[in-house]
């Protein structure tokens, strides 16, 4: 049995070494004499192949023979992975899997690896897919539902980082073991963002045309975070790709295409962009010639704020001017 597990969807790969496992030792699945892992990032390792080799051929008075995972495969030297394609050449009877985040298709070993065994591929998904892709697997691996807006929220903290997802919900539940679903208000209390979030906020009060809100989210966002100087420029950056966004959904829905499929060729989540985020309303409210004003506009102040010394209050006043007429 010889596996090779390729891609950087840590979370799914995690869940097939543990099914590797469970099918190659069955009830000696956690006995530490009939497995082995090896990194081959681990610098102590004078021969990671060597080692491999010699861990699929080991035997101890309680198993047969021991199942192999290489952990970070991808790290092995030049030399190294030729002298594991050489020894997999003659298909040796053992219990290998094998972990790469990459492997190139024209490689030696890929090509040997797909011959005397079998090759999973496990990509990440794509940043907008990634809401979609949490929704999914995190009821189904922790037993527990999740809300749209939380899972959109670990999306935009996360990223695409499927086992950093899952690590950071098992401390959730470490703080909060009896809570009946991922909320919200739970996990944006209990997760810090690892990477910057858009202003999903003032993006729906902008797109409703709601002056008051969109003129009091604008202050709270600026002033509370003045001391960063990219704060400014991150708004207009958001709303900019929210207005191409809600003039290519207008496009698309005069075509008579319908919102859930022009939601879908956008890669937007349906129900955070049309239900929740009033595509179809936001785009009569502005009409086609007002947005494109506005995303002219946008285009000017991103240029300006990056080449120009503007005040806080400078700022403010000219993205206010957009829904504020």
């Amino acid at each position: 049995m010889i596996l090779a597990l390729i891609g950087k969807d840590q979370f799914s790969k995690d869940k097939q070494v543990d099914k590797f496992l469970t099918d190659a030792l069955g009830d000696r699945k956690n006995d530490p004499l009939s497995k082995q892992v090896v990194y081959a990032t681990d610098t102590n390792i004078p021969s990671v192949a060597g080692l491999i080799m010699e861990s699929c051929g080991a035997v101890s008075m309680f198993a047969p023979e021991q199942a192999v995972v290489v952990r970070n495969a991808d790290a092995m030297k030049a030399d190294e992975s030729k002298a594991l394609a050489r020894w997999l050449k003659d298909a040796p009877d053992c219990k290998l899997l094998l972990d790469f985040d990459e492997l190139r298709a024209t490689s030696e070993l890929y090509k040997i690896l797909q011959k005397v065994g079998k090759i999973e591929k496990y990509e990440e998904p794509k940043q907008y897919k990634m809401q979609e892709w949490i929704a999914s697997n995190v009821p189904a691996h922790f037993g527990k539902p999740i809300e749209p807006a939380a899972s959109q929220y670990l999306a935009d903290a996360l990223g695409t980082d499927t086992k950093l997802v899952c690590e950071e919900l098992e401390k959730v539940l470490t703080y909060d073991p009896d809570c009946a679903k991922f909320t919200y208000d739970l996990v944006k209390t209990m997760i810090m963002p690892r990477r910057e979030i858009p202003p999903y906020e003032i993006l729906n009060f902008f797109g409703m045309r709601d002056a008051v809100g969109f003129t009091r989210k604008l202050h709270e966002f600026l002033y509370n975070n003045s001391s960063k100087n990219a704060d400014a420029i991150s708004l207009v950056n958001a709303l900019y790709s929210h207005s191409i966004d809600l003039l290519n959904f207008m496009s698309l829905t005069a075509k008579k295409m319908s919102a859930e499929d022009a939601a879908k060729a956008l890669g937007k989540n349906y129900f955070l962009f049309c239900k929740q985020g009033n595509a179809a309303e936001c785009s009569r409210r502005w009409g086609k010639p007002l947005l494109c004003r506005v995303i002219r506009r946008l285009a000017d102040l991103n240029y300006e704020f990056k080449s120009s010394s503007w005040t806080v209050t400078s700022q403010e006043l000219a993205l206010a001017a957009l829904v504020v007429r």
